[in-house]
This record gives C-alpha cells, sequence and structure tokens, in this order.
C-alpha cells in the first residue's frame, strides 16, 4: 500500500484523487487549501492551480463558480487503476518518509479512476 502525500502547499491534509463527474476528468486535490494539479504534474507549490479557478474556467462562469452549486455537484473522489503522483515536497507522508529535492523525486501509486481520455484537459 502506498502512502499519500502532504499537500505540499498547506502541509495540512492528504493529496487525494478527485475527478469532475460531468466527464471523468481526473485530478489530484488537497481539500484543506483547495489546491489542484492535473495527474501529470509533480505535486509541488510552482505546480498547484485553486480549485475554484479551475472549476470556473470549466463551467465557464466568473467568479466563485459555488454560488449556485456545491463541490458533490461538479467533483468526487476517484478510484479505480493506478496513476502516479511525483512528489517534490519536503513534507512528510503518512508513513514519515520525508521527500528530499536533492535527490530524484519519490513516485508514489495511487489510486484513480479511468485516466483516458481526460487525464489531462491542457
Amino acid at each position: 500500500m502506498s502512502a499519500e502525500p502532504v499537500c505540499p502547499r498547506c502541509e495540512q491534509d492528504w493529496v487525494q484523487p478527485y475527478r469532475f463527474k460531468a466527464d471523468g476528468t481526473c485530478f489530484l486535490l488537497c481539500t484543506e487549501c483547495d489546491s489542484l494539479w492535473w495527474p501529470h504534474e509533480t505535486v509541488g507549490v510552482t505546480q498547484a492551480r485553486f480549485l475554484d479557478d479551475v472549476v470556473a474556467a470549466r463551467l465557464g462562469v466568473e467568479g466563485n463558480p459555488w454560488s449556485d452549486r456545491v463541490w458533490a455537484d461538479v467533483i468526487e473522489p476517484a478510484s479505480g487503476p493506478g496513476a502516479e503522483v511525483r512528489r517534490t515536497t519536503s513534507a512528510p507522508d503518512r508513513a514519515g518518509n520525508h521527500g528530499d529535492r536533492s535527490r530524484s523525486p519519490r513516485t508514489t501509486v495511487r489510486p484513480f479512476a479511468q485516466l483516458s481520455p481526460h487525464d489531462s484537459p491542457e
């Protein structure tokens, strides 16, 4: 069983796999600070996006995308075949292991919903 990485942005929660309900597009999310990463990205501070910005862009709305909807209308936890999570954080994972940027990044395999053909909208 692989350990989930701690969010490199807030260091308060674990990065978990989620997907958009409308089309199954997968992403990684910290539910504490709403940081989002696409599956092909390294989970690091500089790569993080803000969930509200991504949802607003996908829905074609300006400002707060949650004014007339809730998370459960748009996203849900993902499960299924594995996907890579590349960490660059020095925060410990659940097993207490620390990443080290001076070495090659660790790779952790996490369960994910189907990754094709929507594994990256970019």
